[in-house]
């Protein structure tokens, strides 16, 4: 089963991980560390690099797919490119940090056939299609990060956000039965941006749009 996630969070902070400031770093550097610390052991000094060639050091690092390492964290911060075979780790990192910088998140077990059900059943309501989940994805991040195969990701604007739950919440209660349960939960969660919204500028942050993270 593939899912759908959502946050609610400024583009423009989302891009600023990549290249970030040195205070910023520190603080994704801390989240990573407190998430990865026991999946991933500390990188080892320069020194401890100049061993024998072909003998592995005993406390070397141990790099595996799927886990963010050290060097993942270094690569996404000074927005470096991304080798494929890292790519599946770094996007674990990376909404490692998305979870943790977002006003909020919402996860929604969902594969590729069934989101596009949901936004059929939404345009036969007449809800327009650009107001479907899927168009979420219709705008790049933006970001050095590429996507690995089966996700795809995208953005839309608060104004955007606002202008899906408008169009929504008249006809949730006409979706079918599997639709009419995601619907309601994705409104749930919308209803929260008034409140971010109001919030950010006290938190010296701008109001978030909403960033889509598909995987298939």
């Amino acid at each position: 089963m593939g899912s759908v996630r959502l946050y609610a969070i400024a583009i423009d902070e989302v891009r600023e991980i990549f290249g970030a400031p040195e205070q910023m770093a520190g603080t994704l550097r801390g989240i990573a560390a407190g998430r990865f610390a026991q999946d991933t052991p500390a990188s080892p000094g320069l020194l401890a690099r100049l061993g024998p060639v072909f003998r592995r050091q005993p406390d070397a690092p141990v790099v595996r797919p799927g886990v963010p390492s050290g060097s993942d964290v270094d690569t996404l911060l000074a927005g470096r490119y991304v080798p494929p075979h890292r790519l599946t780790a770094c996007w674990v990192l990376f909404e490692t940090w998305l979870d943790a910088l977002s006003w909020g998140s919402l996860g929604q077990e969902l594969s590729e056939a069934r989101l596009n059900d949901f936004d059929f059943d939404l345009v036969r309501s007449e809800v327009p299609a650009r107001l479907g989940l899927r168009h979420l994805l219709r705008n790049d991040l933006g970001i050095p990060l590429l996507p690995h195969p089966g996700l795809a990701a995208g953005w839309a604007a608060g104004d955007h956000v606002h202008a899906m739950a408008r169009a929504w919440r008249p006809v949730v209660d006409g979706l079918e039965d599997p639709h009419r349960d995601i619907a309601r939960s994705v409104l749930s969660w919308l209803d929260g941006y008034p409140g971010w919204e109001q919030a950010a500028p006290a938190a010296h942050r701008p109001a978030p749009d909403l960033v889509a993270i598909l995987r298939a």
